[in-house]
C-alpha cells in the first residue's frame, strides 16, 4: 500500500515537472528549440546511466562488431538528443494551425495512398517509432485520411490523459492499447467502416512471430498481417524521416503485396517478416531517429 502510494506521488510529480516543461516550451518561440533539445539531451545522457546502458545494449546487438565505442558513445548522444528535440517540436505542433504546420511536411508517394482510402476501402498502415511519428499521425490526419492507430498509453497516468486531450485538441483520436480486446474490438469495427488503421510494431510484443531484425531473432506484433487478412485491407508502409529545421519527410510505401495462401499462420509470418525488412531499412537510413533504442528490443 505504501508502495503504491509512492508510485502516486511520483506519477504526480512527474506530471506536473513534464505539464510545466511543455508549456514553457509552447510559450517560446521555435528558434529556441533545438538549443534546449540539445542542452537536455546532454544533461539525461549524463544523469542516466540505466539509460545509456540500455541504449548501448541494443545497439551491441544490432550492430554486433560493426561499431567502435567511440561510435556507439556519439550514437548513443544523438539518439537522446534526437528524441528530445522530437519532444519538444511537438510543442511546436500543438500551438500551430493545420495548414501552417503540413507547410513543414513533404509527402513522397501519398496519392496512390489517398485514392485507396478515399475509395472507402479498409486500409492498413505499418509503421515504427522511427522519426517524429506522432508529426507523421498528425500530418496523415491534417490531410484528410480518416486515421486512428493503436496507442500505448504512458505508465504515467495523468500523463497519458494529457497526452491523450492534447493530441484531441488537433482532431487526432487514437485507440489506446490498455485495454487489448477493447483494442482489437474497435480496430475492427473501424476497418469494417472503410477507414485506416495504423499500427506501430517495432516494440516487442509478448504475443507475436519469430523474425529476423538486424540478423536477429526477436519477437515482433502480428497485427498489420492479421488485419489485412481478416478483413481484406490494402497494406501501405509510412514511415518519417527529419529533413533539416522543422522539415520532415513522409514515406508512403505500397500497397504492399501481401502473401495470402491457405496457410495462415506462415502467411502472417512472412509478412510481418517483409514489414520488418521495410522498418529495419529506415532505421539503418537514420538510427539516430529511432525511438525504440530507448526500450528493451532484443531480449
Amino acid at each position: 500500500m505504501r508502495r503504491k502510494k509512492k508510485e502516486h506521488v511520483i506519477d504526480i510529480l512527474g506530471y506536473i515537472v513534464f505539464y510545466g516543461f511543455f508549456n514553457v516550451l509552447k510559450a517560446l518561440p521555435g528558434i529556441f528549440y533545438p538549443v534546449i533539445s540539445k542542452i537536455t539531451g546532454y544533461f539525461f545522457y549524463y544523469s542516466i546511466p540505466s539509460l545509456r546502458k540500455k541504449i548501448k545494449k541494443n545497439l551491441d546487438a544490432a550492430y554486433e562488431g560493426c561499431l567502435s565505442q567511440k561510435q556507439k558513445k556519439r550514437l548513443i548522444k544523438k539518439i537522446i538528443e534526437k528524441q528530445v528535440f522530437f519532444f519538444t517540436e511537438w510543442a511546436l505542433w500543438a500551438k500551430m494551425e493545420k495548414q501552417k504546420a503540413l507547410g513543414l511536411v513533404e509527402f513522397d508517394n501519398i496519392h496512390p495512398l489517398k485514392k485507396v482510402v478515399f475509395s472507402k476501402k479498409p486500409v492498413v498502415i505499418v509503421s515504427a517509432h522511427i522519426g517524429n511519428f506522432a508529426v507523421m499521425i498528425a500530418a496523415l490526419t491534417y490531410i484528410g485520411l480518416p486515421l486512428t492507430w493503436i496507442a500505448r498509453d504512458a505508465n504515467n497516468e495523468y500523463l497519458a490523459r494529457f497526452m491523450d486531450r492534447t493530441r484531441k485538441k488537433k482532431g487526432i483520436f487514437g485507440i489506446s492499447k490498455k485495454n487489448l480486446y477493447q483494442a482489437i474490438a474497435e480496430s475492427s469495427l473501424w476497418l469494417k467502416k472503410g477507414n485506416s488503421l495504423c499500427l506501430l510494431i517495432d516494440q516487442h510484443s509478448g504475443r507475436g512471430t519469430n523474425v529476423l531484425f538486424f540478423g536477429k531473432k526477436v519477437q515482433a506484433p502480428t497485427g498489420p498481417a492479421i488485419f489485412a487478412r481478416k478483413y481484406d485491407a490494402m497494406v501501405f508502409g509510412a514511415f518519417i524521416q527529419h529533413l533539416r529545421g522543422f522539415k520532415h519527410k513522409i514515406f508512403i510505401e505500397g500497397p504492399y503485396e501481401i502473401v495470402k495462401t491457405n496457410n495462415s499462420e506462415q502467411d502472417i509470418r512472412e509478412n510481418t517478416q517483409f514489414f520488418y525488412k521495410r522498418i529495419e531499412h529506415y532505421i539503418k537510413q537514420k538510427p539516430e531517429e529511432w525511438f525504440t533504442w530507448l526500450h528493451r528490443r532484443f531480449r
